[in-house]
């Protein structure tokens, strides 16, 4: 009896045990990171790489078993039958490749999933331990030990359990199950041999046709070395391969999830793949919705819509819009798209046509929404006052009209226009008339239902509409209630200010059935009502249309009258009340229309500086005074009125200085004549440029002195060289002792300033006494000259002078005062 255990130090080779050895952790090693490619390649792949792992784990166990049966030398001639020695290889790679695709191909091992594959593998090292024990050929008998042989299989199979227990996704798990795999295997293997005897028997002959011992290693070196350098390759290429793999999916992970749309990839509703935008824009982590139908995201309706056919919203053809709701139930408008980006796969056996993969982008349209409503809102609504514009006005008033149409009711548009806003834009400037626009709408919306609708037209013109009007009387109402809410004075930084508006009125259906009729037709009253003094309303009748038609045909006119030579210019005397000598001439436009005849500057110098053309006629004005002045035998000064219009051009004291050269008249000869509201708004401005003027050397003149904004500091500030006495001061002498009062206090401050006074409006002798009584320097008036054409005056041959019988002044008319 030889005890094989017993006699390893005597009878075994010992660089054969370690290369036995060796080559088991090499085995187990390439076996650990083939099995690892079970849970990272495809379903259709595993069956190759489970193939490869049992023959590499397999044949190294084999090699290992025959390296160290080599290694064993009793000094008994041995040799092996070649039937069962390969039946022992194939079971342990059988055994293998069953074990370890049952434990990895699912993720993460489970204890119960590991215990079988420990199970398999102790089981088939075990059979290819005494299969190969059994193969031997030697002058003896072989016989193993129950108690031996089973302790082996326990002890193989459970070290085997631990090891396919790791994670070998991990680098440090893959080492530890090798080395735990390399102990089940030679613990099985020695545990078995110390249960083995061998009887030798002299009369026992070995049978021929074993395989030679030499034989043996050669081809177990070489299937050792064939297999472990496939593995290796295998792994090494396949580790290559899925890195550059790994390294694509992990760019293209990071430009899905940095696009801004959501998407996600899903196969027959069944969500294959989520990108980060798309979780966080239904507020669930990815890993939640993969696996999970489609309908964890959309509804049920679009779900089964895209199931159906995924090719119904592909391409940006034909995006559906549809609302989000989130994990947190907040709604979320958003557009899909969906595209099959897979129709076949290959199998093993033919080309099976499987349920196409399909992309779906999530694109969340909050923001587009979000602009589109600020854009409609803006293209409807008045963007400093925020009330409705011109269009939605429009919009509005065709519904309130076909409602009442239906019903039989009335309704009205009312046109409101401001009085006195310029005032606030010449004091505060444009963003002073801002804020008090803002204030008015507050003011409208106040003062309505909200049935009814106020919209800006623009500039500080207003238009409402009154639904289910019953009588006339409740539009009325509504405009003294409008009237006296935007009467109410504005504080704008501490200054008070009191506007006004005027209000016209058109009704449905007897002054239209149309929005644009109805509105024409309450414009047209509003104008009236601005002719009728300002704070009142109109209601539209018919003949005020007439007039607007003649309005707008006289500015049609107008337009052409200087190119028409209907234009002219007149000029009214101005005398020394003392010296009696003329000193200064007027210059007055007039109109000669060829079928109105004369037109009065009363009609159309309002029409002028309305539809801007004040400015074309100021210059023509300006320029045909200096050249009919130049002409003059006596070299008094031509006075000429500055609108305001002209007064704001910027190349104001440009043009005038052109007009000058270009005339030949000096500017000494030439007056200025400027109202007080020239002076208020921008008074830097005003004052630069009445001082570039006096510096030309041409005469200044306050015109109306005292019914305007009348300051002591305008005087002081601005170099003005006379004031005009306004002709209504003039017609209340011998009336009123208030006149009176104002005409001296005025001649008093100009004694005081230095200043030249004209009384202007002089129509009676009565005033010229008086104003000559009370030290008036120069007068002008109908009296003493009505407006004439240049060069009448000086018709005659000497200097027109004012008659002694007006300078006779009588004491009571003096006393009378």
């Amino acid at each position: 009896m030889i005890e094989i255990l017993g006699c390893l130090t005597y009878e075994h080779n010992l660089p054969l045990l370690f290369l036995a050895v060796g080559v088991c952790c090499m085995a187990c090693f390439v076996s650990a990171n083939v099995v690892r490619r079970l849970r990272l390649v495809a379903r259709g792949h595993r069956v190759i790489w489970a193939i490869v792992a049992g023959l590499v784990y397999g044949c190294g166990v084999w090699a290992t078993h025959f390296i160290a049966m080599l290694a064993f030398q009793p000094g008994l001639p041995i040799s092996y039958a070649p039937g069962l020695t390969a039946v022992s290889a194939l079971v342990a790679v059988l055994g293998a490749a069953l074990a370890f695709p049952l434990v990895q191909a699912s993720g993460k091992p489970r204890r119960g999933r590991a215990l079988a594959g420990g199970t398999v593998l102790g089981l088939s090292v075990g059979a290819m331990h005494f299969m190969g024990m059994s193969a031997m050929r030697l002058p003896g008998t072989v016989e193993f030990s129950p108690p031996h042989a089973v302790l082996s299989v326990l002890a193989g199979g459970g070290l085997a359990a631990l090891a396919l227990a790791r994670r070998f996704d991990r680098r440090r798990g893959r080492l530890a199950a090798a080395c735990l795999l390399a102990v089940s295997i030679l613990c099985l293997h020695f545990l078995g041999m110390a249960g083995t005897t061998i009887l030798p028997d002299g009369n026992v002959e070995v049978a021929g046709g074993g395989l030679d011992g030499h034989l043996l290693a050669i081809t177990t070196a070489a299937v050792v070395a064939a297999i472990a350098t496939v593995g290796l390759s295998s792994v090494v290429l396949e580790e290559k391969l899925w890195g550059e793999r790994t390294r694509d999916a992990a760019r293209l992970r990071r430009l899905a999830s940095g696009t801004f749309e959501g998407l996600l990839i899903h196969r027959g509703g069944t969500i294959l793949d989520v990108n980060e935008t798309l979780a966080r824009l239904v507020g669930l982590p990815a890993a939640a919705l993969v696996g999970h139908d489609i309908t964890r995201i959309l509804p049920a309706g679009v779900a089964s819509r895209l199931r159906a056919d995924p090719e119904a919203v592909a391409n940006g053809t034909a995006a559906l819009e549809l609302e989000l709701v989130t994990e947190g139930g907040r709604s979320i408008p958003v557009e899909i798209l969906s595209r099959v980006i897979e129709e076949v796969k290959t199998g093993w056996r033919r080309r099976a046509r499987l349920q196409p993969a399909c992309a779906v982008a999530i694109r969340d349209l909050t923001e587009r929404k979000r602009a589109e409503a600020q854009i409609r809102y803006l293209a409807h609504h008045d963007g400093l006052t925020g009330l409705p514009n011109r269009a939605l006005l429009a919009d509005r008033a065709h519904q309130v009209l076909e409602l009442a149409a239906r019903e039989g009711r009335g309704a009205a548009i009312l046109c409101l226009d401001l009085d006195r806003f310029k005032t606030v834009n010449d004091v505060m400037g444009h963003e002073g008339g801002d804020r008090l626009l803002a204030q008015v709408a507050e003011r409208l919306r106040a003062s309505l239902r909200a049935s009814d609708t106020v919209a800006r037209l623009g500039g500080d013109e207003f238009a409402i509409i009154k639904a289910d009007l019953d009588t006339p009387e409740a539009g009325a109402a509504l405009a003294n209630r409008v009237i006296a809410a935007l009467s109410v004075p504005y504080d704008l930084d501490g200054q008070v200010f009191e506007i006004g508006t005027s209000v016209g009125i058109a009704l449905f259906p007897g002054d239209g059935r149309t929005v644009p009729r109805l509105l024409h037709n309450a414009d047209t009253a509003l104008y009236r009502a601005k002719r009728d003094g300002r704070g009142v309303y109109r209601f539209f009748e018919p003949a005020m249309d007439q007039r607007l038609l003649e309005r707008r045909a006289m500015e049609r006119d107008l337009r052409v009258a200087v190119e028409r030579g209907e234009m002219f210019l007149v000029y009214q005397p101005q005398f020394d009340t003392m010296t009696r000598e003329l000193v200064g001439q007027e210059a007055l436009l007039r109109w000669t229309h060829p079928a109105r005849g004369v037109v009065p500057p009363s009609d159309f110098v309002p029409l002028a500086e309305e539809a801007g053309l004040i400015i074309p006629l100021g210059r023509w004005v300006l320029e045909t005074a200096c050249i009919e002045a130049a002409g003059w035998p006596v070299p008094c000064r031509v006075a000429v009125n500055l609108s305001p219009a002209q007064f704001r051009q910027p190349d104001l004291v440009a043009a005038i200085s052109g007009i000058l050269e270009r005339t030949g008249l000096p500017p000494q000869r030439l007056k200025m004549e400027v109202t007080e509201g020239l002076l208020i708004g921008d008074t830097e401005r005003a004052l630069t440029v009445l001082r570039a003027l006096k510096a030309m050397g041409i005469f200044l003149s306050l015109d109306d002195f005292g019914t305007g904004y009348s300051s002591l500091g305008y005087l002081r500030r601005f170099p003005f060289d006379e004031l005009k006495i306004d002709q209504s001061f003039v017609r209340g002498l011998g009336r009123d002792v208030e006149s009176a009062a104002i005409i001296e206090a005025v001649l008093a401050l100009g004694r005081s300033l230095g200043l030249s006074v004209v009384a202007e409006g002089v129509e009676t002798e009565e005033q010229l006494g008086m104003l000559r009584s009370r030290g008036c320097p120069q007068v002008q008036g109908y009296l003493l000259g009505r407006p004439a054409r240049s060069g009448e005056f000086f018709a005659a041959a000497v200097t027109p002078r004012l008659p002694e019988t007006l300078l006779a002044a009588s004491p009571h008319m003096h006393g009378s005062a």
